[in-house]
């Protein structure tokens, strides 16, 4: 049985390999840019990660991505002026995709911020208190209170989405617009 389970695994990963390993260098992305949202929000403020901190992570993110997408997932070989051009694909994707992220940002983790606290608040608040009122937030800064751990939280689910969004998206920009396979090479 455990046989058949390892080839049928084996067999999976052969037919979807490229799609699993975009899903796992996506993850850690995903990882590094909530990790840089949230010190962002502990070092700078959360007025500070929606804005400028989201536009630095989202760059940071764009380089590590391209960098792992282009070995480890589609395995380009282009060179010289073709790696440019891909290079310039890719960029101008992802900075599609990070307008997309920081409209997200400003809409749901700004604008509806109040709204979203007091979601977070009336779902989670009786969990939000401790008995001293010292809360440790996101990314290891000191809230004081629940409400700015509710909006830490909110801030978190917005951000949460918008890269499921951004994920997506990247991922078909990648296979249909930017690592495109020469004629006569197994896609």
């Amino acid at each position: 049985m455990c046989m058949t389970v390892a080839k049928k695994l084996s067999a999976a990963l052969r037919a979807h390999g490229e799609a699993v390993r975009y899903l796992v260098f996506g993850a850690l992305t995903t990882l590094l840019n909530m990790a840089l949202y949230a010190l962002f929000q502990a070092w700078f403020g959360y007025q500070a990660a929606n804005s400028w901190g989201n536009v630095l992570d989202n760059a940071l993110c764009i380089l590590f991505a391209y960098a792992t997408n282009r070995r480890f997932v589609f395995g380009s070989r282009t060179r010289g002026r073709a790696a440019v051009q891909e290079f310039g694909r890719f960029v101008a994707c992802r900075l599609g995709t990070m307008l997309l992220d920081a409209g997200v940002m400003v809409a749901g983790g700004n604008w509806l911020a109040p709204q979203g606290q007091a979601l977070v608040l009336a779902v989670l608040g009786p969990w939000l208190c401790a008995s001293d009122g010292v809360l440790l937030g996101v990314g290891g800064s000191v809230a004081y209170g629940a409400e700015q751990a509710a909006l830490a939280l909110w801030g978190l689910g917005v951000k949460a989405f918008s890269n499921l969004l951004v994920i997506v998206l990247n991922y078909l920009f990648s296979k249909l617009l930017i690592f495109q396979k020469p004629a006569g090479r197994e896609q």
